[in-house]
């Protein structure tokens, strides 16, 4: 059974130079927060024409350069890593972070990441079968006895992944499983540690936690579906657009207050723009502290 506290984190991008993304880590460390993560796209999606670091390498030099706060990404790129490397990628970053990955998987919708390595991009039906391969085979190869991995599916093949060593967290590390489609659901239910989402871009506040309150019964018919206590599943939102506690006008307490009714557990915001990050120290140093207490 999860717990009931509330854990906040940070999601980093990683559009500025690398010493300047290690101070952002340790800052994001130093003010107390519970989790540091990374997005994994080739480019930023976000914007046009600004600097971009990969965010696994990113997510390595963050494992070293903190001591207590989780690290991970927001969420790893299909798109981008096959099942069986990001499996040893993750086991990487557990042994750097000395047991602190929390390893998030998105389905890779990103038409331009495709562009960008240049394969075409999947259809959805194939997108969402593919996703519930990738996860199978991220939860079975980490969770290996240390025994060589192998895997024949539609989408994946592996065929002998040496799987030693074992992750530093047994029987692995937390999966967060990002997403509101129906397939990315049901993958959530039987398999993740945490479910993940950052609502609809479009949509205003009162939408996307009536969306997020309406996503969480679901997954609780999904949990008891599978034979799994619902409570054992974390949800977490990462705000952002409409929901941006430091551009969208509606304050991280309200915001906190409102998903939490809604089911919420964990909540995120990315790395603000310079002319916010007073309100990031605020956020870190008094509201945060009065949401732990309540």
């Amino acid at each position: 059974m999860t717990s009931t506290e509330p854990r906040f984190g940070v999601m980093v991008l990683p559009d500025a130079d690398a010493s300047t993304l290690i101070d952002r880590f340790r800052q994001v460390e130093e003010l107390g927060f519970d989790q540091l993560y990374l997005p994994d796209h080739v480019g930023n999606i976000f914007a046009d024409d600004p600097p971009w670091l990969d965010g696994w390498t990113l997510a390595s030099a963050a494992a070293t350069a903190t001591a207590r706060v989780r690290v991970g990404t927001l969420v790893s790129n299909p798109i981008l890593r096959p099942p069986a490397m990001l499996a040893k990628e993750a086991v990487t970053v557990d042994h750097l972070s000395g047991g602190r990955l929390e390893l998030g998987i998105g389905g890779g919708v990103m038409a331009a990441d495709h562009h960008a390595i240049g394969t075409p991009p999947w259809p959805v039906r194939e997108r969402v079968a593919r996703f519930a391969e990738y996860v199978r085979v991220l939860d079975e190869a980490m969770s290996s006895d240390g025994e060589p991995y192998s895997f024949d599916g539609e989408w994946y093949r592996v065929d002998g992944l040496p799987t030693r060593p074992m992750p530093l967290q047994r029987p692995r590390p937390p999966i967060i499983v990002g997403g509101q489609a129906p397939t990315m659901l049901r993958v959530a239910a039987e398999r993740a540690d945490v479910w993940n989402t950052n609502g609809l871009p479009e949509a205003g506040v009162d939408d996307n936690v009536a969306r997020a309150a309406e996503l969480n019964r679901h997954l609780d018919e999904l949990c008891e579906r599978a034979g799994r206590d619902p409570r054992s599943l974390r949800r977490s939102v990462l705000l952002w657009a409409s929901t941006d506690p430091f551009a969208s006008g509606t304050g991280l307490d309200e915001l906190v207050e409102r998903y939490q009714a809604a089911g919420m557990d964990d909540f995120s915001f990315a790395w603000p723009a310079d002319e916010h990050l007073q309100e990031l120290e605020r956020a870190a140093l008094k509201v945060i502290p009065a949401l732990r207490e309540t």
